[in-house]
């Protein structure tokens, strides 16, 4: 799964949770007193503040992934000051697990970003949008770990086939020899051979 796709995917997630809000929101009646209004307004804001924060993450995803390794590095070193100024910062932690994961970034590390995914989704404290976008990266790295677990052993596998056909080389290497070796001392027969009959019989 690229990149693209996952950018994609948490752009339809987006549109979908903004959709189903949406569908979700009732028009307050006529007679509803300025109380019920106000109350209906803020419920009515939240979710746009959540999707907000996801789109932020979003265009974060965009740019980080055209960075050089400086500005990269920056990022990084970014996250990280503020999460030792709040470790439960939710925006902070998926963003150091976004540039764990991504395979365009320079600080790559899918075992980290793994455990830091995997954590995020356990605590349930992510809106919906927030966790649907998680848990692509998570899926992601996932595959990508399973990958690359599976170039290493086809890796493994192509060494061994590598050493047998070698061993299998110098047996064939040795059996030619040989062979030669038989072949020479056949002809060196023959050669003595061919001498004695050819030398003339001298009579006394």
């Amino acid at each position: 799964m690229s990149i693209k796709v996952i950018i994609s995917l948490s752009i339809l997630v987006l549109s979908l949770g903004a959709c189903a809000s949406k569908s979700m929101t009732n028009k307050p009646a006529e007679k509803e007193s300025n109380t019920i209004k106000t109350l209906d307004i803020k419920k009515a804001e939240a979710p746009a503040s959540k999707q907000d924060r996801v789109n932020s993450l979003l265009l974060f995803i965009d740019r980080f992934s055209n960075d050089t390794l400086d500005a990269q590095k920056k990022s990084f070193n970014e996250t990280n000051r503020a999460l030792t100024e709040n470790k439960f910062d939710l925006t902070e932690r998926i963003k150091l697990a976004i540039m764990l994961s991504l395979p365009s970034s320079r600080i790559r590390d899918t075992a980290k970003a793994q455990n830091l995914l995997q954590d995020l989704l356990q605590e349930n404290s992510l809106n919906p949008t927030e966790s649907a976008l998680t848990s692509l990266f998570y899926e992601y790295v996932l595959d990508d770990i399973k990958q690359s677990q599976k170039n290493r052993d086809d890796l493994k596998k192509l060494d061994l086939s590598q050493q047998k056909l070698e061993a299998l080389q110098q047996k064939y290497d040795a059996l030619d020899k040989k062979l030669n070796d038989l072949k020479n001392i056949e002809k060196t027969i023959s050669d003595r051979d061919s001498k004695v009959i050819s030398k003339p019989i001298t009579k006394p």
